[in-house]
């Protein structure tokens, strides 16, 4: 989706395809169909007892205060929602004298398809995993459609506002999330992760990022709970049930009456872990979320709705993670099942409503009494529990304990990009910028090194190529500190001028890249970089490149710039040629026809040499590239490296479908990509492959 979408969902994408194909595929339709039907049939006894007559109460008696007349006609758990879930549930058969289960799910039904959708959006690629695992879940369907649990609403707006939180749209991210807690109150304990996300995904880090979006989701949440803040009963009722208050069972005692308590312990250990990374992915921000749900799960014998809490989150995690077997999740479905099953106020039969049978696996056993159904239903438990366990356990060992060591997603990635004067190097840097989008890069150059300013008299003995005249000591301080997620002073080297900036702030960034004379002369330096690219273009190449740019950009003659290069020479034979060896990739552009002048400023028909090291394994990109008839690629291997002669043309269409082929779950740094044509484009997709291949491999 573009960025610039002005909703969250739109049916067309920026080429006008349809977005929502996964709302027209069969497996859909068959949920669909299952879920209305049994909407018709079955209804819990609190679906049943409590939430609809207390909706339709609400709207009959003319909005009087519906918490105040049950609370005190002794129903004081009829409904522990704020008034949002209310008005949500009752906006399409509230003034009806009587709402039907059906129609009551038709709100239901609507945040369960829009949870779908966002997450089609947050797993692009993935539908038929989607609708198996989650649209067709058999405890999610339990829960909302036979027992009658209204947990997918507050699960919706979670979802939703993470969404527009990752497109960073904080405000609008707010707005939803105030929404989602004025339906559900336990949404509270994701607020600590939003800021969380929010701080160190922004390099500034300023309060006002955390201020505005905080005083949004304040100002919703106090709306719509204004009318009845004055209601002892709304608030008893809400904010007092019995379900809260057992997040405080599960402690032991200590000295006299003081006592440990199990849940906030955990959950603080849960936040400070989350603060052990540089950066907080979507992906880690929705583990951490779903545990954060996981730990109420663990210690508090579970109501049935709750598992709405948790296995969205689960089910999102084993898709994204293609080594994570989706078994796991499956098992814990089942150990649900069972255990629901089994209780004493099991609703497995009873909920179907047109049926007097009362039949109960509990009183069943009961009264068999080959072996007791309390003992029954506590080993159902365990082994409830117990998957639970073991899911957080396997969902941590491969999603957070893995990217506590991913690059890009979590650590600042470093490129190198070097190169001597008038090679491309900038052209190279802006193809990536293109590719990441500015928000993602951090850009240093190695300009900014230079001992004196232009007109220096410094010049005249000594040129820019060579180590001595640039403080290439500093950059390794500065790449340090940006790579260790630090920010750095650092002046810069004013081209037009000639003269340098006052330091300012430079702070790093998922990918941040150096681009320079001096990159890999210095071994400390180059130890430094993630990905070393050296741009060599072949020299008649080059020559009429750097004439042609001096003379156009920096008002230069031709004989002054020939003149330059002559004194330049040996510096750069010496000084910044002899690191080509040292890169992971080199890359050479080279004329395929003759031009008329060398300098004249006219464009030359390109082709394309790299050469890489062998440690990156290029063969599917290259299958994927030979379907393109246009498009011819050489490759073969040498004594130390892999060479590619890459000529032809590929369109901007082509080169996006075959990146989102290979980028896999770093596809929120590679999205909304400004892709180009022929080979500019196709260096964008060979960068993309190779530093996703360096990141996953290196890390």
């Amino acid at each position: 989706m573009a960025v610039k979408d002005s909703v969250l969902f739109s049916l067309k994408d920026d080429k006008g395809a349809f977005k929502l194909e996964i709302l027209i595929d069969r497996f859909f339709l068959i949920g669909l169909v299952i879920k209305v039907g049994l909407s018709f049939l079955f209804a819990g006894k609190f679906l049943r007892e409590a939430f609809i007559p207390f909706v339709v109460y609400f709207f009959e008696s003319g909005f009087n205060n519906p918490y105040e007349y049950f609370y005190n006609s002794g129903v004081i758990d009829a409904f522990p929602y704020p008034p949002l879930m209310l008005y949500f549930l009752g906006f399409l058969g509230g003034f009806a004298s009587n709402i039907t289960p059906f129609l009551i799910r038709v709100p239901m039904l609507l945040a369960d398809i829009a949870i779908l959708l966002v997450l089609s959006r947050l797993l692009k690629g993935k539908a038929a995993k989607l609708l198996k695992y989650y649209w067709l879940s058999p405890v999610l369907i339990y829960i909302t459609y036979i027992h009658g649990q209204l947990d997918v609403v507050p699960i919706m707006f979670l979802l939703a506002s993470s969404y527009l939180l990752f497109k960073k749209k904080n405000i609008p991210s707010a707005f939803v999330l105030g929404l989602g807690i004025a339906a559900k109150t336990n949404l509270v304990i994701v607020i600590p992760f939003y800021v969380l996300f929010i701080w160190k995904n922004n390099n500034d880090k300023k309060l006002s990022k955390l201020a505005i979006p905080a005083i949004i989701a304040l100002l919703v949440i106090f709306v719509f709970n204004a009318p009845y803040l004055d209601s002892d009963s709304f608030l008893k009722m809400v904010y007092g049930n019995s379900e809260q208050s057992k997040v405080l069972n599960a402690g032991f005692a200590m000295i006299g009456k003081l006592k440990y308590y199990i849940i906030p312990a955990v959950y603080i250990i849960l936040l400070a872990t989350a603060t052990r990374f540089k950066r907080i992915s979507k992906d880690l921000f929705l583990i951490f979320t779903g545990f954060s749900f996981s730990v109420l799960l663990i210690f508090i014998p579970p109501q049935p709705g709750w598992y709405f809490w948790i296995l969205p989150f689960f089910v999102y995690f084993a898709i994204r993670e293609n080594k994570f077997s989706f078994l796991p999740i499956l098992v814990l479905q089942l150990a649900f099942l069972v255990y629901f099953i089994l209780l004493p106020d099991s609703d497995f039969i009873s909920a179907y409503l047109f049926s007097e049978n009362d039949f109960s696996f509990y009183r069943f056993f009961e009264k068999n009494r080959w072996i007791s159904p309390d003992v029954l239903a506590s080993l159902a438990l365990t082994f409830l529990q117990t998957c639970l366990l073991l899911n957080v356990y396997w969902i941590y060992k491969w999603g957070i304990k893995k990217n506590l060591e991913k690059k890009i997603k979590n650590k600042p990635f470093l490129i190198g990009i070097g190169g001597d004067s008038g090679v491309g190097k900038s052209t190279l840097t802006e193809l990536l910028t293109n590719l990441f989008g500015k928000e993602n890069m951090t850009i240093i150059r190695g300009d900014d090194m230079h001992k004196w300013e232009r007109g220096h008299d410094k010049w005249e003995e000594i040129t820019h190529l060579s180590p001595k005249a640039n403080h290439l000591h500093e950059d390794i301080r500065h790449l340090k500190n940006l790579k260790d997620g630090k920010k750095i002073l650092r002046r810069f080297y004013d081209h037009g001028s000639g003269k340098f900036t006052e330091p300012s702030k430079v702070y790093p960034n998922k990918i941040t890249v150096f681009e320079g004379l001096h990159p890999f002369y210095i071994s400390a330096k180059r130890n430094l970089f993630d990905l070393k690219v050296f741009v060599d273009p072949e020299e008649s190449l080059r020559l009429h490149w750097k004439i042609s740019r001096d003379i156009q950009k920096r008002n230069y003659t031709k004989e002054k710039v020939l003149h330059q290069l002559k004194l330049r020479e040996e510096d750069s034979n010496k000084y910044i040629r002899s690191q080509a060896p040292f890169s992971d990739i080199k890359i050479s552009y080279y004329a395929s026809t003759d031009f008329a002048e060398i300098g004249n400023g006219e464009e030359v028909d390109l082709a394309l040499r790299i050469e890489l090291e062998n440690n990156i394994d290029i063969n599917d990109l290259l299958d994927s590239l030979n379907m393109i008839t246009t498009l011819q690629i050489v490759h073969d291997y040498g004594v130390s490296n892999q060479v590619m002669n890459v000529s032809g043309t590929i369109l901007d269409v082509e080169i996006k479908k075959i990146t989102e082929e290979f980028i896999g779950d770093y596809d929120e740094f590679i999205e909304d990509v400004i892709f180009e044509n022929d080979l500019n484009g196709f260096l964008q997709l060979f960068f993309a492959y190779c530093i996703v291949y360096k990141a996953k491999n290196n890390s």
